[in-house]
């Protein structure tokens, strides 16, 4: 891959996971400079990852906040730059519009194409318009006739799986999990991220699950999104983790994984558990739809059904010769085009 200075900006939990291959693959031939938003665990993450790099401003639950953090921390972001010759991001608007202004190459991978339906907000779709200024952009198959409508300026490369396998591929289950748990046996339940711009509903069901799976004597590992998630209390089935635990492992090690947005869902789709989304958007993402017609992954709002498929004794989904290292080869082969490019 090329030699120059790359910036990684991390802005989700998910990032630090992500981009951990990315970082030891490319820092072999070209220097690093990683920065990162305060976002949920995101900065315990990095760290627990040795990802090493600076935290540049925070995310907000209030909207007002939330909306004005994003041309403010663009500015700190730009002012605390000192050089680099790529931009690398991943959904990421303010990577993306720091790198058009210093008129530097900017490389964004997407596989939310929802963000650019028709009914998106005026914040979303500013962000959306920030992302098409991309020189490169590098996207799941699946999602490439969605995409492409909105990314004509930009050169579209694509890769045949999820953003997921990335890292899955080099994942090795580690058992101690489970001696930092209360119980053995257990799903995993992430709430709705009611908070974000491109979703619309306002109600979540998180509550009612966790009073069905209480009934039936399921215990939870319960990952709080926002600080609002912690009211969750008084339950004896129900455990938070005082402290940020690798996500892959408790998946593996579960009886399935329950998430209001997406990732987790296919995380737990292409490691072979049982998967299920309660996104709360009429719209689902390619990439799900994509993972639901192969039978991988389940999409409901309906308790009573998600209540039934968990109960199923078997807990083991067939992953349908799906296999993360090979997407994650020729991911690399894209990343390293889109780099010499």
């Amino acid at each position: 891959m090329m030699n120059g200075t790359v910036w990684i900006d991390l802005l989700n939990p998910s990032h630090p996971l992500f981009f951990k291959p990315v970082i030891d693959r490319i820092s072999k031939n070209a220097r690093l400079n990683v920065t990162m938003r305060d976002r949920g665990e995101t900065l315990s993450i990095a760290n627990d990852l040795g990802i090493k790099g600076d935290a540049i401003g925070k995310d907000y639950e209030n909207a007002f906040l939330k909306t004005s953090s994003i041309a403010i921390r663009t500015l700190q972001l730009s002012l605390h730059l000192k050089r680099f010759d790529t931009a690398l991001s991943f959904e990421n608007p303010m990577s993306v519009a720091v790198g058009w202004m210093r008129r530097k190459k900017t490389i964004l991978m997407l596989d939310n194409d929802v963000k650019y339906n028709k009914g998106s907000g005026r914040i979303q779709k500013i962000e959306s318009w920030l992302k098409t200024k991309t020189d490169i952009l590098i996207v799941p198959k699946c999602t490439k006739h969605r995409f492409k409508k909105h990314f004509s300026r930009s050169r579209i490369l694509t890769y045949d799986g999820y953003k997921e396998d990335i890292y899955i591929s080099g994942h090795i289950p580690n058992k101690d999990i489970l001696s930092k748990l209360p119980f053995k046996d257990y799903i995993v339940i992430r709430p709705e991220a009611l908070a974000s711009f491109y979703v619309k509903e306002e109600k979540s069901i998180t509550e009612i699950l966790l009073d069905r799976f209480e009934k039936e004597g399921i215990n939870i590992v319960f990952l709080p999104r926002d600080r609002s998630d912690w009211n969750i209390s008084g339950r004896k089935n129900v455990h938070i983790p005082p402290k940020p635990l690798n996500g892959l492992d408790l998946i593996y090690y579960s009886m399935g994984v329950l998430t209001g947005s997406g990732t987790m869902a296919r995380e737990g789709a292409i490691i072979g558990r049982k998967a299920v989304s309660f996104f709360p958007g009429k719209e689902l993402l390619t990439v799900d739809q994509d993972l639901i017609e192969k039978g991988m992954m389940v999409h409901s709002r309906d308790v009573d059904e998600i209540i039934d498929h968990i109960l199923e004794k078997k807990h083991i989904n067939d992953t349908h010769g799906h296999d993360p290292k090979k997407v994650q080869i020729e991911f690399f082969e894209k990343l390293g085009s889109a780099l010499e490019d």
